[in-house]
C-alpha cells in the first residue's frame, strides 16, 4: 500500500539515493554557459515524516555556476516544489482523499497531521495547475486509455500500480520529477 511507503523510513533512504543520482547527472552536465557547478544545497524542514526519515529530507540538492552564478536545481523525487511536505506525502494524502480510501488508510493519513486546508490546496493543484501544465500536456499521451484527471493523483497511482508494480508510488514520483526542477519546467515552456 502506498500509504505505508510514505511512512517507511527506508523508503526515504531510497528516495535520497535517487536524488543523489539526479544531482550527479546534473553536475556532470555543467551549466548552460559551460561553467562548473558547485554545490549550493539548501536546508528543508519537511513535515509529517517519521523521525528516522527526517535526516533524508533535511536538504535539497542545488548547484551554483562558478561563472555566471545561475542556480541549477536537479530533479527530485523527495520534493515537489516548495511545499513543506514531501512529494510522497502530498501524493499519498491527495490520492487517498480523491479515491475515498479505506477507513484504516484515512486514520493512518490523519496521523500525518496535514491540515484540511492544505489538502484542499493540494487537490486544487492537481485539478487545475497540474492538468493545465505543459508537463501534463506532453505526459498524458503515455496513458491509454486516458487517465481520469478528476481523480488525480489516485488515478495515476492506479495506472502505475497496474503497469509498474511493486512500488507505484516510487514510479509516480520518478515520473513527476521533471516538475521539481525550475530549469526543466522553463525548458518545457520554451518548447525544448
Amino acid at each position: 500500500m502506498c500509504h505505508l511507503s510514505a511512512r517507511n523510513p527506508n523508503f526515504y533512504h531510497l528516495l535520497l539515493h535517487i536524488d543523489q543520482d539526479f544531482a550527479e547527472q546534473t553536475r556532470a552536465q555543467r551549466c548552460r554557459c559551460g561553467g562548473v557547478l558547485h554545490s549550493a544545497r539548501y536546508p528543508r524542514k519537511p513535515r509529517g515524516l517519521p523521525g528516522e526519515a527526517r535526516s533524508c529530507c533535511d536538504f535539497r540538492y542545488s548547484f551554483c555556476c562558478a561563472d555566471c552564478r545561475c542556480r541549477t536545481t536537479p530533479f527530485s523525487v523527495r520534493f515537489l516544489g516548495r511545499r513543506v511536505y514531501t512529494a510522497a506525502i502530498m501524493v499519498v494524502v491527495s490520492a487517498t482523499r480523491a479515491s475515498a480510501g479505506t477507513a484504516a488508510a484515512m486514520r493512518q493519513l490523519d496521523a500525518l497531521g496535514v491540515p484540511p486546508s492544505t489538502i484542499a490546496r493540494w487537490r486544487q493543484w492537481w485539478a487545475t495547475d497540474f492538468v493545465n501544465s505543459p508537463f501534463w500536456a506532453l505526459g498524458q499521451a503515455m496513458f491509454v486509455p486516458p487517465v481520469e484527471t478528476g481523480r488525480a493523483p489516485a488515478s495515476l497511482l492506479e495506472r502505475f500500480a497496474a503497469t509498474l508494480p511493486p512500488e507505484p508510488l516510487l514510479c509516480l514520483l520518478r515520473w513527476l520529477s521533471p516538475l521539481t526542477s525550475g530549469s526543466a519546467v522553463s525548458s518545457l515552456r520554451e518548447g525544448r
